[in-house]
């Protein structure tokens, strides 16, 4: 039987998008796309006095050239592939050159759509601080996307070897080429001018060692499986804030250093719901996790932001969005703890659930207020 490998990477992508785009509505039904439209205003209006705000002696072609190298070097390997794979499609494996040239493709054209919006938003920064012109612009414009596809390339080539530490070691190699090119070209020639040779020399020794790992290794099968379930988790993961996803393997961590503040709920037997419910919650390894870095992202872009109208402004709008994200919470707890196994009445769990809800915005809004009065004194 003849393996159809176009038609079986059609077939991942469309089940691939068709998930995209259904949890995609779920996200902006709940509130990402108006947070996402404010942060886009807010940006806009207080870019300008940022980048004025740069004093002289701080070197910003070295500064964008490394923020520009961090998202052109990582270059992750989104394959769809599946478990059973391992089995079914391992004996095939020479004819699945063409499908994972697919892949890269791919790869290539969603990583270029973040890598030019980390171009846009760095432009103005570009053009006012070293005001490009002609071919300056064409090249911090052309350049980027040629070092993606090489990234992509050349990653998915040293993606064959073995040893994880070997293959850390070649992404460390690409960053340095990719940075230097980057800040020589930002700097018009000026950073190490003759250090352009030794990077020739680099770039040439690495595109031999690209072919003899090409030739003597093949595909990392186990590799490749462990990094696609990693992308699908990730994006999982940032669903589930938004709606139940039946595929999410839920993770468990111990979190001594927070356990013990369910202690300080008087222990009987009408608090059992919601001990059980912060017990499950804090030892959560998404909703617990995704809770502290709202609180902790937020509470440092407040005291960047300027003007307590502004803090304030933002401080409601991500506790909107955490009452938001936090109205299923009950759901996935009682999912996580197994609570029906457990001599608690439904109504109690949902009683304890809306304790729970009402606790963590009170929290969140006591650091943000605290934050608040820190900034301002």
């Amino acid at each position: 039987m003849m393996m159809n490998v176009d038609l079986l990477f059609r077939e991942r992508l469309r089940r691939f998008s068709k998930e995209v785009v259904l949890y995609g509505q779920y996200m902006a039904n709940g509130g990402v796309l108006m947070v996402a439209v404010f942060l886009t205003g807010l940006l806009a209006y207080y870019y300008p006095s940022l980048v004025q705000a740069i004093p002289v002696w701080f070197p910003v072609p070295v500064a964008l050239s490394f923020v520009i190298a961090l998202f052109v070097t990582k270059s992750p390997h989104r394959t769809f592939l599946l478990e059973a794979d391992l089995l079914f499609l391992t004996p095939a494996e020479a004819k699945m050159d063409r499908y994972f040239r697919k892949t890269q493709i791919y790869n290539f054209v969603v990583q270029s759509i973040g890598l030019f919006l980390v171009l846009l938003l760095l432009m103005p920064l570009y053009k006012a601080t070293m005001g490009p012109a002609g071919a300056q612009l064409w090249l911090y414009w052309g350049v980027p996307f040629i070092l993606k596809g090489w990234n992509v390339y050349s990653s998915w080539i040293t993606m064959r070897l073995p040893d994880k530490n070997q293959y850390a070691l070649y992404t460390l190699v690409r960053f340095g080429i990719t940075f230097y090119l980057l800040a020589w070209m930002l700097s018009e020639g000026q950073l190490l001018p003759y250090g352009v040779f030794i990077w020739m020399g680099l770039l040439i020794w690495f595109h031999i060692r690209l072919q003899r790992i090409s030739k003597g290794h093949a595909y990392q099968w186990y590799r490749l499986l462990e990094v696609e379930n990693g992308l699908r988790l990730r994006f999982y993961q940032i669903a589930n804030q938004f709606r139940d996803v039946p595929s999410l393997q839920q993770r468990v961590k111990s979190r001594k250093w927070l356990i013990w503040t369910a202690r300080l709920i008087p222990y009987r037997k009408a608090n059992a719901g919601r001990i059980l419910f912060l017990k499950s919650f804090l030892r959560s390894g998404d909703l617990a996790g995704m809770y502290i870095r709202i609180v902790v992202i937020s509470s440092l872009l407040m005291l960047i932001l300027p003007g307590v109208l502004v803090k304030a402004a933002f401080a409601l709008l991500i506790l909107f969005l955490s009452a938001i994200q936090l109205k299923g919470i009950g759901s996935q707890v009682r999912h996580q703890s197994r609570s029906s196994l457990l001599p608690i009445d439904e109504q109690q769990q949902k009683s304890a659930a809306l304790w729970g809800r009402r606790v963590l915005l009170v929290v969140q809004a006591t650091v943000h207020i605290l934050v608040v009065l820190f900034a301002v004194s």
